[in-house]
């Protein structure tokens, strides 16, 4: 079996778990293992992603980030904590998710695969928030991250000082709040850039920047490149995805 860890029992625990989304992708980035939540996030069977990359069963624009991500495990065996992306929803709606990443590894200790742990950002029970009192504050920030978000506004809906509040983000997504929010904000300007053809100026109000030059410095400073060079290479033949097939 691919994954060792856990043996075939610690597999069986994920399918139990609805609102937790587990994976694993072998060296080539192929699906390997997946729990029943997933498909179910995925909406499709189970053997149309099994042995699947994300640009086989995933938006263009979105697999390009989920690749990235994969690479900085398979390459440089970093964890990443708390990764911000968006999943489409089975009717053509998205999500804000969390997904922390690591790499799977053999006895010998060389890296032969990624696995994943994703969750919503938004959709938590009452028991799960008092277990991460975070939660509020991530909520918040996921539903008004188009408008202007000080950090007394979120430590106020975590209830924390600010300072405490940004010392338990940090030690929790290794990131700062202010950080945290704009890579939500770039997110959401990367789906606008692939998906709809509104000016970037437009974009800048919708995602929460002040205006055009704003996104622009910003977004070129994370992605490499200008918002108008995203959206040609977005939308360029090799990047679109195949069609999806749906159950």
């Amino acid at each position: 079996m691919f994954l060792k860890a856990g043996g075939d029992l610690g597999l069986i625990a994920f399918d139990q778990l609805h609102d937790v989304f587990f994976f694993v992708k072998d060296r080539d980035r192929r699906f390997v293992y997946f729990n029943k939540a997933f498909t179910t996030l995925m909406s499709l069977r189970a053997d149309q992603i099994l042995g699947q990359r994300d640009e086989d069963i995933s938006p263009g624009y979105l697999a390009v980030h989920y690749r990235e991500d994969d690479e900085a495990v398979l390459t440089r065996g970093e964890q990443l904590v708390g990764v911000i992306e968006l999943v489409h929803n089975a009717d053509a709606s998205y999500d804000w998710f969390t997904t922390t990443k690591f790499p799977v590894r053999s006895e010998s200790g060389e890296i032969i695969g990624v696995a994943g742990v994703t969750r919503s950002l938004t959709k938590r029970t009452a028991a799960q928030e008092r277990l991460l009192p975070l939660e509020p504050a991530i909520k918040l920030i996921s539903e008004q991250y188009h408008r202007p978000l000080t950090l007394a506004d979120m430590a106020r809906a975590a209830a924390m000082s600010p300072t405490h509040f940004a010392r338990k983000f940090k030690d929790h997504f290794g990131t700062s709040p202010h950080r945290y929010l704009r890579r939500l904000r770039i997110e959401a300007a990367c789906d606008l850039l692939s998906t709809t053809d509104l000016l970037v100026g437009d974009i800048a109000s919708r995602v929460g920047y002040y205006d055009h030059s704003h996104l622009t410095k910003d977004f070129s400073k994370r992605k490499g490149m200008a918002p108008a060079e995203y959206r040609e290479r977005s939308r360029a033949p090799t990047a679109m995805p195949r069609p999806l097939v749906r159950s």
